[in-house]
């Protein structure tokens, strides 16, 4: 996982309900809307996002507790909060239903720097739906976190297989290369310790 900040169980079974509960009703009223998928055009019905759609919704106190969390855990206050191309507030959350899957691809830098996006996955897909980062599988569980440079590393998700939506939301900083390696290598000497 040489291109991954990895921290497991980094989200309760209630906080992952909780957030579940909100893009259900998200999907319902319509705030998370097509997204793209192997390089289609962008209206892909097997894959819902909020990244295009943050004018539509605030999303609920958990989300930001969440999002403070990480920030606390990676001591990256200092850091602007955000992901290129939408969502809200440096969030954006992802519903991927069966047959559904996100295309390799590298993220655009946001003017000199990278994004950095931390994402925990709140509910997993029956089967399928694996992640893989700079061609090698990730095996992340649900509550499980895990960050890396999307703009620096070829990322995708194989197809969702099943009968149950996958949900990944995402964390999104901008940050220097340098920076994230630094804060990386901080946290999984911390992590050793504390295991």
């Amino acid at each position: 996982m040489s291109d991954v900040l990895f921290n497991p169980n980094f989200l309760s079974s209630q906080e992952c309900k909780a957030l579940n509960d909100w893009v259900m009703l998200g999907v319902e009223n319509k705030w998370l809307d097509v997204g793209m998928s192997r390089g289609s055009d962008w209206k892909y019905q097997s894959r819902l996002t909020t990244r295009k759609y943050g004018d539509r919704f605030e999303y609920p106190k958990v989300v930001y507790d969440v999002f403070e969390r990480i920030t606390d855990y990676l001591g990256v206050h200092h850091l602007a909060k955000s992901i290129e191309g939408g969502g809200r507030n440096g969030v954006v959350v992802s519903y991927t239903m069966p047959n559904g899957d996100v295309y390799k691809h590298i993220d655009p830098m946001e003017g000199d720097r990278h994004v950095l996006r931390c994402n925990v996955m709140t509910q997993s897909a029956d089967a399928g739906a694996e992640l893989f980062i700079g061609g090698k599988k990730i095996n992340i569980g649900v509550g499980d976190l895990h960050c890396y440079l999307p703009s620096d590393v070829e990322h995708y998700v194989t197809t969702a297989e099943g009968n149950t939506p996958r949900v990944m939301w995402m964390f999104g900083y901008q940050i220097s290369k340098r920076e994230f390696l630094q804060i990386k290598e901080r946290a999984e000497d911390a992590l050793a310790i504390t295991n």
